[in-house]
């Protein structure tokens, strides 16, 4: 029966995550039709094992009546009942075992529907530090919080990923007014750090929340988007560095649309150059609805 009832709550929850649209918050919606081939899975076994709990629980009933028909064997009677108690103190053991280990089971599928999704935002990147371990320990690329670009390189391989990136770039260098969009932020992000002496100069508008990192100047802030490559495990803080042509003090998690001219900064964190937008306009905005990005596409 807890079986039936642990698939029953899974299946409810990817189901309730698929109903609300907050399964986007945990994967890269490409890959959304795994998730919704488990829910039918799911659905599936839960029949399956229901099934095999009823008939188990009527087998069970046939014996206990048979059992019932031979009490007149008074001496193999006292026999038995000596061995069902030793059975049912080993039986209690399991049980206790079981409903502890079905407790765990049960927490992720229940806190999964009763408690509300919680967006990514500066305290994560400030729970996580914000440090390049990329460039500190290549080694270690599997344990990588990335933050500010996008690296795929670690998904690709560095070969494919440097001529990915070769070919992607050319649909953006031909442009001098650029605007980063929900489907090609994390694309177009890549290109700029990996070529960001070709964009100096050129106009780029986009969109992130505000988050004050380190080794900043009064007038310096970081625009930054989690981005979803496959799932949450693997997402990240991506954006770059604006700056304003005046002194400013910008709270952190407030959403902004900026416009700016590219130029190059060096940043002692991160130990190179990188990409910043000289802020011509800018304007608070309210979070998107779906405030992450996604790296949709590998061509």
């Amino acid at each position: 029966m807890f079986r039936v009832v642990i698939l029953l709550l899974f299946t409810n929850l990817f189901f309730t995550l698929h109903l609300s649209g907050n399964i986007s918050k945990y994967i890269n919606m490409k890959y959304a039709f795994l998730s919704k081939s488990m829910v039918v899975v799911l659905f599936l076994l839960t029949i399956a094992e229901g099934i095999r709990w009823y008939l188990s629980d009527r087998k069970l009933q046939k014996e206990h009546i048979g059992c019932d028909c031979h009490h007149d064997h008074d001496h193999e009677h006292n026999h038995k009942h000596s061995h069902e108690i030793d059975k049912k103190t080993v039986s209690k053991g399991k049980k206790v075992k079981r409903f502890l280990s079905y407790t765990f089971v049960l927490i992720p599928a229940l806190t999964g529907v009763l408690l509300p999704v919680a967006t990514l935002d500066s305290q994560l990147v400030n729970a996580k530090g914000f440090q390049f371990p990329n460039l500190e320990d290549g080694n270690d690329k599997y344990g990588m919080h990335q933050v500010l670009n996008p690296d795929m390189s670690q998904f690709l391989g560095q070969d494919a990923f440097l001529d990915l990136v070769r070919k992607e770039s050319k649909s953006y260098k031909v442009k001098e007014d650029i605007t980063l969009t929900d489907d090609d932020y994390l694309k177009a992000l890549e290109v700029i750090y990996n070529y960001s002496g070709d964009f100096v100069g050129k106009t780029i508008t986009f969109k992130g929340f505000s988050y004050n990192g380190p080794n900043l100047n009064n007038n310096q802030i970081f625009l930054l988007r989690f981005g979803i490559i496959h799932c949450i495990a693997d997402s990240g803080a991506f954006g770059m560095m604006i700056q304003f042509p005046n002194d400013i003090h910008i709270p952190n998690d407030q959403w902004y649309q900026v416009t700016g001219k590219v130029d190059t900064v060096y940043y002692p964190p991160m130990k190179a150059r990188i990409p910043v937008i000289k802020v011509t306009s800018y304007k608070t905005i309210n979070q998107p609805k779906d405030p992450y990005v996604y790296r949709n596409s590998f061509n």
